[in-house]
């Protein structure tokens, strides 16, 4: 399990990297940067502020998080990166519906959905212990003997 951790590590950092980086927080401020005379979509500096926030929150700082061995914390930011991936795509689709543009940049972001779904397996291969306990001792709650509103135990036997 131990090697699945570390596999699944390195294609979380490879998928931050390049998605979660380059393509989250570079892209955006490029957006920006260059103008809308350039790119049409860059006059939406809501829409890029949501995006850059989405992939250092949801993504950059999971990522990090996940090297410190806080991987409860890590999962529920990549959720909320989920989350923010999710509002960014209506708010793009939302844009292209009301404008002539040829395409969205869809490609760019959605793949981050991966690494929501790659820390919540590090999570459950790294956190397995607590949750088998977990697990076993609601077992031994159900299994155990409900008080009587009759009476003592004790007399009954």
């Amino acid at each position: 399990m131990k090697v699945l951790s570390i596999i699944l590590k390195v294609i979380e950092t490879g998928i931050v990297c390049i998605w979660g980086v380059a393509v989250g927080i570079f892209f955006p401020v490029v957006i920006m940067i260059s103008g809308s005379d350039v790119i049409p979509i860059a006059e939406q500096t809501h829409i890029m502020v949501v995006w850059l926030v989405t992939a250092a929150v949801g993504y950059v700082l999971s990522a990090a998080l996940i090297f410190g061995k806080h991987y409860r914390v890590a999962a529920a930011l990549s959720v909320i990166g989920l989350v923010g991936v999710l509002v960014l795509n209506g708010m793009f689709d939302a844009l292209y519906a009301q404008k002539d543009f040829t395409s969205a940049p869809h490609d760019l972001y959605l793949p981050l959905i991966f690494a929501t779904l790659l820390d919540i397996f590090i999570l459950a291969i790294e956190e397995r212990r607590n949750i088998t306990k977990l697990f076993e001792d609601s077992k031994a709650k159900k299994e155990e003997k409900a008080p009587s509103i009759l009476g003592d135990d004790a007399d009954n036997e």
